[in-house]
């Protein structure tokens, strides 16, 4: 899973916050400083040379962010957090718990899961859906095709007959939309709450 840490842009002078780029995972890709200038309204009213720029690892500091309001040292280039009061706007706690469903549901997804087909688990991780993928058109191109071999996490390499590789390809897809429409209905619940403590009670 491709992991991308937040990027905090901010005023020089003061070290005041103008954009936190937050956190992402799964199909992401990392923009460059003259891309976020030209997407966010906050930097492209601003002359470059007047602001400065953090990049955090994935994950860094995602309990403070989720709590305390902070600004950036223009010198040290260090995070000054601000623990009075000691929670964020609700609105920064709802984007760093939606940021971090979202890790857990490609987690979820790349776990696997067991087809009720064949009785076997199989790994989905990024590599194995594009093999998926690879066999599916195989099967397609070459209608002689009967079988194949392939490697579960409960009994290593096994032989798949063409009926029995579609239908775990068919549980496959079930399996990755089960985990996405969880996703969206804990964001759902995440936008619709009111409160922190709320937010809190959402998990995985």
């Amino acid at each position: 899973m491709q992991t991308i840490g937040r990027k905090i842009y901010f005023d020089k002078l003061s070290g005041n916050v103008l954009v936190d780029t937050g956190e992402r995972a799964g199909f992401v890709r990392e923009t460059t400083q003259e891309e976020d200038f030209q997407s966010y309204s906050a930097l492209s009213e601003r002359v470059p040379a007047t602001v400065g720029c953090l990049q955090l690892e994935y994950g860094q500091d995602s309990d403070k962010f989720a709590q305390y309001q902070y600004r950036v040292d223009p010198e040290k280039l260090t995070i000054i957090w601000d623990l009075t009061p000691p929670t964020a706007p609700l609105e920064q706690v709802k984007q760093a718990k939606i940021d971090f469903l979202n890790g857990e549901c490609f987690k979820a997804i790349y776990a696997g899961f067991t087809s009720a087909t064949t009785g076997h688990t199989f790994r989905f991780n990024e590599e194995d859906q594009a093999n998926f993928n690879q066999q599916s058109t195989l099967f397609l191109l070459k209608p002689d095709l009967a079988e194949t071999q392939w490697k579960t996490e409960d009994a290593g390499i096994v032989t798949l007959s063409r009926a029995e590789f579609i239908e775990v390809v068919f549980e496959a897809g079930q399996h990755k939309q089960q985990q996405i429409g969880k996703y969206w209905g804990l964001k759902a619940q995440i936008e619709a709450a009111t409160t922190k403590d709320e937010v809190d009670a959402i998990n995985w």
